[in-house]
This record gives C-alpha cells, structure tokens and sequence, in this order.
C-alpha cells in the first residue's frame, strides 16, 4: 500500500477542531467531518481506547478506529486504521503539543499492549523469561532503523537472560520498495534458524527503491550467500504473519521505524534496552 493510502489520519480528511461531548460526541463529529468528503465512506467507526495524557488535566486521548472506502480518481479502496484525537470538556482537535517542552503529545500516548504482543514466533533473540522484554518494529532498509536495531540485536543475542526481543517487520515499502522483498527473506531464514541472515538486513547493501524482486534476490545471495525462490518467500504462511505485524502495528500507531517499546513502554529514546544488561561483577 502506498503511503498516500497508509498515512491516513482523520486530520488528513476532515478539519481538526470543532466542539464536542462525550464518546458519543465525537462519533458524531468524526461522522459529520468525513461525511462531507465525497471520497470518503465510512463502514465502521468506534472508540477503540479511552486514554488519559500523563501530565496534562482536563484532556483525554481517544483512539479511534475507522474503516472506510477511499476512493481517489478511479480508484476505490478499503482501508482500516486508527487515528487519535484529544478531547477535552468542550473541544476536540487532532493535534496538540505541551506548550511547555514543545512536545507533540501524541508521541506520549500509547494504547495497551496487545495480550499477545510476546508471541514465540516473534522472539528473535533472549530467553522468554528474561528480565526485561524489548519490542521492536523495523524495517531493514530504514536509515535510523540500521543505526539503532543492529544494536539491539546483538545486546539481546549476548545477554538472553537480560533482554527478550520481540521483532516486527514494518517495510515502508512506499519509500523504499526492495524492503518488502527482504522482510519475506528474513522470515525465511528465521523459519531455518539463520538469524544471522536477519542481522545482514541491515547490512546489505542495495537500491531501496530497487522493486524487481529477482534482483532483489540475486542481489541477497551473492552479498549473503543465502538463497531463496520466489515461491519460498511468497508462502501463504508469511503472508498471514506480515499482514498479523501489520494489524499489531496499527493497534499500537505505530507509524514510523524504528519504533521500540522498553518493558511495555515506548522508548522514543531507543537507547532505554542498554540499563536492562547487567554489569558483570
């Protein structure tokens, strides 16, 4: 999906600020906004989460879960994603910032963990029942994510009773298109137990914008000697398992990469894993 269909926001199809209720309130004010766009259909729309805004009274961050058909040009599409909007005794806006630190405070909110955001099939290195837990959602060809993620890797690959790493794949393939081929790539070699082929990724050097994926391919076993077919990274199984990182992602809003959460908190700082390795005595 391209990124004009993926950053969708309710700011981005309708107006920002009007007054406002309770949670039926804003239903209705979401409702009536996207109701005058005619490219918009709205199928379904709750409040998916009730959140208050640390450090901030009178207002409180509703997430909203909106699934609609967009239709742009001739195109008609069915999307779903959640979008956050604050709200307080008598407005509704969908941007607001700490006027004290200039802080954005959408980056302070950040909806309930998923009951199965540890899954077996996302630990990648630590032991399950290691002291602190790290989750982490990348994309391989993502500059700031090759600058931070390898780093995490290799902390959790040398201290599995110190830090558990739960890893998702985010490839904003609207930027760089060859992530989406060398995610399935990664997924293959995770199923065969070369992780090391994972930490490669991140190494590799490639085109991003580069879209054929037998080049892509081509590319990854002579830079990593690892050889895949077309047919094994389009295995019904990684479908389901990309798409499942997809809707984790989407729950949490995540948007960007690297986005890490640090024992159930996000981390803007990404460095929070390097206080969880034990000083050897």
């Amino acid at each position: 999906m391209s990124s004009t269909w993926k950053s969708l926001t309710i700011l981005a199809i309708a107006s920002s600020l009007a007054f406002a209720g309770g949670d039926s309130d804003v239903l209705n004010y979401v409702k009536k906004k996207l109701s005058r766009n005619p490219q918009v259909k709205i199928n379904h729309l709750a409040v998916e989460d009730k959140l208050p805004i640390p450090g901030i009274k009178g207002w409180s961050a509703y997430v909203i879960g909106l699934d609609v058909n967009l239709t742009r040009g001739k195109q008609t599409r069915r999307v779903r994603f959640e979008d956050i909007l604050f709200v307080s005794k008598n407005l509704i806006t969908s941007e607001l910032v700490d006027r004290k630190t200039g802080r954005d405070v959408r980056s302070m909110i950040q909806p309930k963990m998923p009951k199965d955001i540890y899954s077996s099939e996302h630990l990648i290195y630590g032991k399950p029942n290691a002291k602190h837990k790290i989750v982490v959602f990348s994309d391989p060809l993502c500059p700031f994510c090759r600058m931070s993620v390898p780093d995490i890797l290799k902390a959790a690959k040398e201290h599995p009773d110190d830090i558990a790493l739960y890893y998702y794949h985010l490839p904003l393939t609207s930027i760089h298109p060859a992530s989406e081929t060398l995610v399935r790539v990664m997924e293959v070699a995770r199923k065969e137990g070369r992780n090391d082929i994972v930490e490669k990724m991140y190494t590799i050097d490639i085109d991003p914008h580069l879209s054929d994926e037998k080049k892509i391919l081509k590319i990854v076993a002579e830079k990593t000697g690892y050889k895949v077919t077309p047919q094994q990274i389009h295995a019904p199984w990684i479908d389901k398992k990309l798409g499942k990182d997809r809707i984790t992602a989407r729950k949490l809003l995540v948007t960007g990469t690297p986005t890490v959460f640090a024992d159930g908190k996000k981390d803007i700082t990404r460095e929070k894993y390097k206080s969880f390795i034990s000083k050897k005595k």
